[in-house]
């Protein structure tokens, strides 16, 4: 006796659109706050590798890099929307322009995963480090190598909502050392970080000479063109950068380095989860809040390296 099986149209629909082989692959919208910084190829190694680990050869990304720029991150993640992406990433980015654009990805119902930008309504969820602890912990540790006292130059940017953190965290500390005088302070252009840096310590360099005790930028890159700047004026003080990159880790261990603290990220691990974000809404179907686990901000923690740590 025989069994014919009866399908009807949209069940034959539903059993294509699960087929694996007919899937569609998952189009992503990647807008880069400043495709410069080295975060953000780490963030890409971390994702590439989660890709390639699990054979998902398919998924087509495109790049859309803003130069440090507020209103091209916002004018990105509308082409992003406009190109009918399944989902979004915005990272390391100013989204102070982008509140009408993240509602039209929302209206859109594309979900939005930022990386270290800070959460704003329309955003799905921000992956970051507690910025506080690790300039909390970078900062005491330059004003250690100060002893207490003496006169600091700061470096930072006001454009990004972490960099302000970190630099809210150090005013604060510096309210329980009256000895310590910021001689100097320069906000840079998040377009032109590394040389507005260099500029802006050689200028303190050549007015303030050896009075400088200290120089604190807000991350790594920064932090070496400080140290390029005073090395060439002849000056050795003490730098302190956050992020942890390879190659400051690599400064900060070499015999009478003036690079002395930095704040260790995630930053791949922070690629991973952005690549498992997009896997589980767009090919196992869980709602895009469901895979934060209903949290806006994902922290991560930061680990102080030291020349302590070299060892």
């Amino acid at each position: 006796m025989s069994t014919v099986l009866k399908f009807t149209s949209a069940a034959i629909i539903a059993l294509l659109a699960a087929s694996p082989a007919l899937a569609k692959p998952v189009k992503i919208g990647w807008v880069q706050g400043n495709a410069a910084f080295q975060a953000e190829q780490r963030t890409q190694d971390g994702f590439k590798k989660y890709l390639t680990e699990n054979n998902i050869d398919d998924w087509e990304v495109t790049y859309l890099d803003s130069a440090g720029s507020a209103e091209k991150v916002a004018n990105n993640i509308e082409d992003a929307v406009n190109r009918g992406v399944d989902v979004i990433y915005v990272t390391y980015a100013d989204l102070r322009a982008s509140s009408n654009a993240l509602k039209g990805a929302e209206s859109a119902h594309i979900p939005v995963y930022t990386v270290d930008s800070g959460w704003i309504p329309g955003s799905t969820a921000d992956i970051t480090t507690n910025n506080w602890q690790m300039s909390a912990e970078v900062s005491l540790s330059l004003i250690s190598q100060m002893k207490g006292k003496g006169n600091l130059i700061i470096i930072t940017t006001d454009k990004i909502k972490p960099v302000r953190e970190r630099t809210d965290t150090l005013r604060a500390i510096l309210k329980e050392y009256p000895d310590i005088k910021v001689i100097g302070e320069y906000n840079f252009d998040v377009a032109n970080f590394y040389q507005e840096t260099l500029n802006a310590v050689q200028d303190f360099a050549t007015r303030y000479g050896e009075e400088i005790n200290a120089v604190w930028t807000p991350w790594d890159e920064p932090a070496q063109a400080a140290i390029t700047a005073l090395q060439g004026a002849g000056l050795n003080v003490p730098v302190s950068g956050m992020d942890g990159h390879p190659e400051a880790i690599k400064a900060i261990c070499e015999p009478n380095s003036m690079f002395v603290a930095t704040g260790r990220q995630q930053f791949e691990e922070w690629g991973v989860n952005l690549a498992t974000y997009a896997k589980r809404v767009m090919l196992d179907g869980d709602h895009p809040k469901e895979v934060t686990n209903g949290k806006d901000i994902v922290y991560y923690g930061a680990t102080l390296f030291t020349k302590d740590n070299c060892k």
